[in-house]
């Protein structure tokens, strides 16, 4: 049986393969993993004047927070001389959402991180602070070897 190439074959194979590729990327689009930056974005938004606060606060100190490569992990230190009450670190990774952590900040502002903690790749530290009664907020990109 040899098969007549007539336009209705035509058609029919180009509809069938048309199928074909749109079926193949439904199926890899619903594999494709989709992180949210928050969860909460809404309502983070909202607070982000706090957030612009922090870092004109920051600013005037006239000082970087430092971030730096120990032999067991990562040394960051904020530049206050002291943190009032409880600081927080937040290492966000882009790429990942399972790779972000919070570090609590507490005393004279520095924080040890254990080298198994931190994955290879970029991360975006962001650190929320107090001092002499004026909120603080410093972010620094950090890429982990």
């Amino acid at each position: 049986m040899t098969i007549k190439w007539n336009w209705g074959t035509k058609i029919f194979l180009v509809y069938t393969g048309f199928v074909v590729f749109m079926l193949g990327m439904v199926y890899l689009c619903t594999r494709q993993n989709y992180d949210l930056v928050s969860t909460d974005y809404y309502a983070q938004e909202l607070k982000y004047q706090q957030v612009i606060d922090g870092k004109n606060n920051a600013n005037q100190l006239g000082k970087a927070m430092t971030i730096a490569a120990t032999d067991n992990g990562v040394a960051v230190q904020l530049p206050v001389a002291a943190v009032e009450g409880e600081g927080e670190l937040h290492f966000y990774r882009p790429d990942n959402a399972s790779y972000d952590f919070k570090v609590p900040v507490k005393g004279d502002g520095l924080v040890n991180i254990p080298a198994n903690q931190l994955k290879t790749g970029k991360y975006t530290v962001k650190a929320r602070y107090q001092y002499a009664g004026k909120p603080y907020y410093n972010e620094v990109i950090y890429y982990a070897p």
